[in-house]
């Protein structure tokens, strides 16, 4: 999804007002609704970064070498939130411990698992939430932090509302089983 679509969609429930603005700056470059399309991008960053440390983790794996076991969180390619998983080069796991600026695990190649926070981006980026999360997820937590911004608390909490609602129903995204009740002869 890219961040200029999501961008018009939270301004098309924001009003008529708001999505003029924002139609006339990303079609004609129009500076007048600079400030309303710099603000919804910017609601656009805390919500990602919400869903993703919150709601929904964003995980990923990669590979690391260390000689001394010590792996700075600097030296992996994300924002890491969470290490979820040490295994070594033959995907057996390993035991590691987290400090402050680094975590620690045995000698060599590692294949690490993390959650992530996404990087902030620009109006031409696209969320790192490809198929987790719609289109109106996004614009509903999107309103509703430009609405309490802009000091409309009752319309931002309405919007929030639709926004964990939506929160809710992507969680349950996953289908559940069932265990059947035993019965007891």
């Amino acid at each position: 999804m890219k961040v200029k679509d999501l961008v018009v969609a939270a301004a098309e429930l924001l009003g008529d007002v708001t999505a003029e603005s924002v139609r006339k700056y990303t079609e004609e470059a129009d500076v007048e609704g600079e400030a309303v399309v710099n603000e919804l991008l910017r609601c656009f960053n805390l919500v990602e970064t919400e869903l993703a440390v919150d709601y929904l983790p964003l995980k990923t794996q990669e590979e690391v070498e260390t000689d001394t076991g010590a792996v700075p969180y600097l030296t992996l390619s994300k924002r890491a939130v969470q290490i979820v998983k040490v295994t070594d080069e033959w995907g057996l796991a390993i035991r590691f411990q987290l400090f402050g600026d680094y975590f620690k695990a045995q000698v060599g190649r590692l294949k690490v698992t993390y959650t992530y926070a996404p990087e902030p981006k620009g109006l031409e980026g696209e969320t790192d939430f490809q198929s987790l999360v719609s289109y109106r997820l996004f614009a509903y937590g999107m309103a509703a932090e430009y609405c309490l911004k802009a000091g409309l608390y009752e319309e931002a909490e309405v919007w929030d509302k639709k926004y964990k609602s939506a929160i809710t129903a992507a969680y349950k995204k996953t289908p559940c089983r069932l265990v059947r009740r035993r019965v007891w002869r």
